[in-house]
């Protein structure tokens, strides 16, 4: 039903969606306050170039996937030719939509167009935030409206898999974050995006509960629920891979951070909870084609 390149396009379209909403948020807050010196705004538009051009590239990484999964090109053409009311048609105008506005983005923060005043730079990061977050919501819906799949149909699925994007997309900001110029300048905000990770993260593993007790209680997807847990099978990918290291780890992190009120950038960590949010995605997906 699903191909490996299905699932890569799910994640990411979902981890590209969330660093293009991140740094969107976050540049029209930067931008609201009294208080920034000028070097602060140097070093934010060095880490903001960065996001919006790497949140771009992965949104075009995920149009590659699904154009490579439909076979031929022409059936991508057809989704905007003769669209059909599908969530599928939703999800393809959603993503070109965001292709367009994060070009937009990228354009205006990587060249110098003198013709692109912050006004127009504001409105396209409102339009960013908006169309990002209903492409994080599309990957999840897209998997739990399929109703000939128990496991799937899954009122937690499209919650959990935005909650992943929003995870994955604030830990590739981190790590996008710190190599930019003069980064040091902006821990005050740095603090406030980890303080906004740690309740991602809560909340995600909240959703994977539910997500894992509703399959509980669905007797058509326990089959599906038990490939997922099998220690011959999913098993060790879902336990240590996504609940482990992908969520555990960062979680203790956070709170390591929290707890401690100072700034500590763990890469590896970060690189972590992005894998498992590709997990995550693998897990769900196979374990409900056995």
């Amino acid at each position: 039903m699903f191909g490996t390149l299905v699932v890569f396009y799910l994640f990411l379209g979902g981890c590209g969606a969330g660093i293009m909403l991140v740094t969107a948020v976050w540049s029209l807050a930067f931008h609201r306050s009294v208080e920034r010196s000028l070097a602060q705004t140097k070093a934010f538009d060095d880490v903001k170039a960065r996001c919006f051009g790497a949140g771009f590239v992965v949104l075009c990484l995920a149009a590659l996937c699904l154009l490579l999964d439909l076979g031929r090109p022409e059936r991508m053409f057809m989704l905007f030719t003769r669209p059909t009311w599908s969530i599928l048609t939703f999800g393809s105008y959603t993503l070109m939509a965001n292709l367009l506005v994060g070009g937009f983005l990228v354009a205006a923060n990587l060249l110098y167009l003198p013709f692109v005043h912050a006004p127009a730079r504001k409105v396209g990061e409102v339009l960013c935030a908006v169309l990002s977050l209903l492409m994080m919501g599309y990957t999840g819906v897209y998997v739990g409206s399929i109703e000939a799949v128990a496991l799937w149909f899954n009122l937690a699925v499209p919650v959990l898999f935005v909650l992943s994007s929003l995870s994955s997309g604030l830990s590739a900001v981190f790590i996008l974050g710190a190599f930019g110029r003069d980064v040091r300048l902006l821990d005050g905000w740095t603090m406030l995006l980890h303080r906004c990770h740690l309740g991602t993260l809560v909340l995600e593993v909240a959703a994977l509960g539910a997500f894992v007790g509703f399959a509980v209680l669905d007797p058509f997807a326990r089959e599906s629920l038990a490939l997922l847990l099998d220690p011959a099978g999913l098993g060790p990918w879902f336990v240590v891979g996504l609940c482990g290291l992908g969520l555990l780890v960062p979680l203790i992190t956070e709170g390591f951070v929290m707890a401690a009120d100072r700034l500590v950038r763990l890469l590896p960590v970060d690189v972590l909870c992005i894998a498992g949010g590709l997990v995550l995605r693998f897990c769900v997906v196979w374990s409900g084609m056995h």
